[in-house]
């Protein structure tokens, strides 16, 4: 009996690691700085959660899932914020989605400017 449990638990593991393998985002993620002269395409908020009185959000695959929809919408770039609010400490992850060609985008360097 042991042994089937280790084996289940070794294939859960196995199938958990390789869920992400062989899809790349679709979108490069950026900070608000680098995609200020953008068009901006939409707002993805995520799941509720809580940050000091209950369960955090539990994210998943919406990020993969919310790129998707934006690079569908003309998106090539997409920052995350995180949004707080509330007594308890509700929070949420929203994704801001930005369509930058044609933009010249700063590199690491030019950011040290700011």
């Amino acid at each position: 009996m042991k042994t089937l449990w280790l084996f289940a638990v070794l294939l859960a593991v196995t199938g958990c690691s390789t869920y992400n393998a062989g899809r790349p985002f679709p979108l490069v993620e950026a900070d608000p700085i680098s995609v200020r002269g953008c068009r901006p395409v939409g707002r993805f908020a995520g799941p509720y959660g809580y940050r000091f009185w209950g369960p955090p959000p539990v994210l998943g695959d919406f990020k993969y899932r919310a790129a998707v929809q934006a690079r569908e919408a003309g998106a090539t770039h997409i920052y995350w914020r995180d949004d707080f609010w509330g007594y308890y400490g509700q929070s949420r992850v929203v994704g801001h989605a930005f369509d930058c060609t044609g933009v010249a985008m700063p590199g690491y360097d030019d950011l040290d400017a700011y």
